[in-house]
């Protein structure tokens, strides 16, 4: 998310008109307001979820730099003007999208005449056509993607990410016979536009209110008072999430297995789609046996359609789960960051942490490595002395915040505000999910603020943008529900899990494990295990499985499982146990630090997945791909490049660089 280095662009940009457009009619007015701010705004608002309310293996994707599908204007769609319906029946949304709104029974354990007499769940579904017709041979179908959360909307990546995801998978320039792809998300339960929707906050100034209340991250746990207004904060927050639910309610039907049934659903309504589009075209051919023969090969196949699905992060749940009740629908899946099944279901968060640490160690070396004109840390005798030394400006800030008079964006003066461990800690936690986009700022900032220099740049900065996050005005409009990813994140963990036995002490004894763990991370983390507090209830329906225990049927097609050698919060260990769990499934490793294989740029990596997608080839058990880029070092290729710009002698891989930046900054922020 963040960048220092960032462009000094005010708070009323007009790229918001742009990114507004991004969410659903209810979400767009307010979303450029809430989220899309420029810069260090943007990542202080976004990285808030993660650093005051711990949340899963996720800093939300939202863009704030391009987006890379155009400028309609806010009127032009609306999800409310979408019926839903039983079958897919998608209209021309957001300026060269599709979109759909898909009926699926709320609780799909209920017997059908209970099914009939319950509300149903509208799936907010959105695709990006491919470049060639359902007729034509190298039409590959759609590819399913879940970005992550729990509580993230595969909508807004889509639309975010969609167009750089289709140019990486789809064939090549050069390859006249190879697939293009549709590429399709959705809105899990719980989530953003798909309905009914959580209610945990009346609307986004309720919950800013709610974040903005709660102490600095530098404070966390650290006595029993903090200990006490943190619990009761969880139990709170369940409460208003479960508020008014009941037996019939959308929050005991938002776990992972009841999102993998509507995947089933999707990807059956689908294939039906697929024939029908392909019969609307045909119908006009001349050749009767052409025709013929075409809808043979793009008939519908009723209960036996199969998924092509990208999942990262918590998607790798999701993909994993699916994997498991449905091994013979699998054509192609790729788990990439993994989640220990077996550790989320059990609500345990003990398996996320091991390498967290390891990133700030790795970027220390290449400091190092890289010399002070480089990396403004040096420090000529070793790598550790670089770690020492930023370890103590983080932990100085903890007893010595720094107060500041602030100027807002007009030169004027503002008022006070301090630089805190807090604001420090936002900082690390986007330099380790985002390397290559924020490895660098983070350490000109730590600079900064080891000189404590009030009139520095790089401060004044920081401290400008957060007064004007916390003065900002917040519309109150209604729910927003993107904004309330928080709310999904609690009930999706918690009805996955289920109620949990925990007291004071038994929490104690799991907030010194995980402080074990990372001791950058492990703070925070710990709140995930009270997610579950204030709800009261059950899941609906929970799957008969234990991922702990058995090793799953042969899928009908080999898992593909890619995991980075230092992963922020699903570390490689991680992939390496679910494989065990698939047979044939080969793991692929990066050998970079950061969240999921899109936090740093590899050509390597990504020409694997698209040769798997394109003809299910998998790569050799043990092999490793190389990054483009390293934090300090530069470019790896043999040309090597300027800053950022690496350059490479092959126009293909040089193509699928491009496209690799473009995910690796999904913040616009280099």
């Amino acid at each position: 998310m963040l960048k220092a280095r960032l462009r000094d662009a005010s708070l009323n940009s007009p790229r918001q008109a742009q990114l507004q457009a991004l969410a659903s009619a209810r979400t767009r007015r307010t979303l450029g307001q809430r989220l899309c701010l420029p810069g260090l705004v943007c990542l202080a608002v976004l990285a808030l979820y993660v650093s005051r309310s711990g949340l899963s293996t996720w800093i939300p994707r939202v863009r704030c730099g391009k987006a890379d599908h155009g400028t309609p204007e806010a009127s032009d769609f609306s999800w409310d003007d979408i019926s839903p319906s039983a079958t897919l029946e998608y209209q021309p949304c957001f300026d060269g999208f599709q979109c759909a709104r898909l009926f699926a029974p709320l609780n799909w354990n209920a017997t059908a005449e209970e099914q009939a007499s319950c509300p149903r769940v509208a799936i907010a579904i959105i695709k990006l056509p491919a470049r060639v017709p359902v007729t034509d041979s190298r039409y590959g179908g759609p590819v399913v993607l879940n970005p992550g959360g729990p509580g993230e909307s595969g909508v807004y990546q889509v639309l975010s990410d969609g167009k750089s995801l289709q140019a990486l998978l789809d064939a090549p320039p050069s390859d006249d016979n190879g697939k293009h792809f549709d590429i399709l998300s959705f809105d899990p339960r719980g989530v953003n536009n798909t309905t009914p929707r959580l209610q945990c906050f009346t609307d986004s100034s309720d919950q800013q209110s709610w974040l903005a209340s709660l102490p600095d991250y530098g404070l966390l746990w650290h006595s029993e008072s903090v200990t006490g207004l943190e619990w009761a904060r969880a139990e709170a927050l369940g409460a208003s999430c479960a508020h008014g639910e009941g037996d019939r309610g959308i929050l005991r039907h938002v776990n992972t297995a009841q999102t993998v049934q509507d995947m089933v659903q999707i990807i059956e309504k689908e294939g039906e789609w697929r024939a029908q589009a392909a019969s609307k075209l045909v119908s006009r051919w001349q050749d009767p046996k052409t025709a013929r023969d075409l809808m043979e090969r793009l008939a519908y196949h009723p209960g036996k359609e199969r998924i092509q699905y990208w999942g990262m992060s918590y998607g790798t749940l999701i993909g994993s789960t699916f994997a498991a009740l449905h091994p013979d629908r699998v054509q192609r899946m790729v788990l990439d960051g993994v989640v220990d099944p077996a550790d989320h279901y059990s609500g345990g968060w003990l398996t996320q942490l091991q390498d967290s640490d390891k990133i700030l160690s790795k970027f220390s070396e290449y400091c190092y490595a890289a010399g002070p004109d480089r990396c403004p840390l040096y420090a000529n005798s070793s790598a550790a002395e670089i770690e020492e030394r930023l370890t103590t400006i983080l932990l100085d800030l903890k007893v010595h915040p720094i107060p500041m008079a602030v100027t807002n964006k007009d030169g004027d003066h503002a008022g006070p505000t301090l630089v805190t461990y807090g604001d420090a800690h936002l900082l690390l936690l986007s330099a380790v999910y985002f390397p290559f986009a924020s490895a660098a700022s983070f350490f000109d900032a730590l600079f900064a603020l080891e000189s404590k220099n009030t009139s520095s740049p790089a401060l004044r900065r920081i401290a400008t943008r957060k007064h004007a996050r916390a003065t900002r005005s917040m519309p109150v409009d209604g729910a927003i529900p993107y904004v309330s990813a928080l709310g999904s994140f609690q009930a999706i963990s918690c009805m996955d899990s289920g109620p949990l036995s925990l007291t004071r002490e038994t929490f104690n004894e799991f907030l010194a494990e995980l402080q074990g763990q990372s001791r950058w991370l492990g703070l925070s983390w710990a709140r995930n295990k009270l997610a579950c507090l204030g709800y009261g209830m059950e899941p609906a329906w929970k799957p008969p499985f234990s991922f702990r225990t058995q090793q799953w049927a042969n899928t009908s097609h080999p898992l593909l499982i890619v995991g980075n050698t230092h992963d922020t919060v699903t570390p490689l260990r991680n992939a390496r146990r679910v494989s065990t769990l698939f047979p044939g499934s080969v793991v692929l490793q990066q050998d970079s630090q950061g969240h999921c294989s899109h936090s740093a740029p590899a050509p390597c990596t990504l020409k694997v997945i698209r040769r798997y997608f394109q003809t299910g080839e998998l790569p050799e058990q043990g092999d490793v791909c190389e990054p483009g880029f390293r934090p300090f070092l530069g470019c790896t290729a043999e040309r090597g490049g300027r800053g950022q710009q690496c350059v490479f002698d092959d126009a293909e891989e040089q193509r699928l660089w491009d496209v690799a930046v473009a995910l690796a900054d999904p913040f616009g922020l280099r």
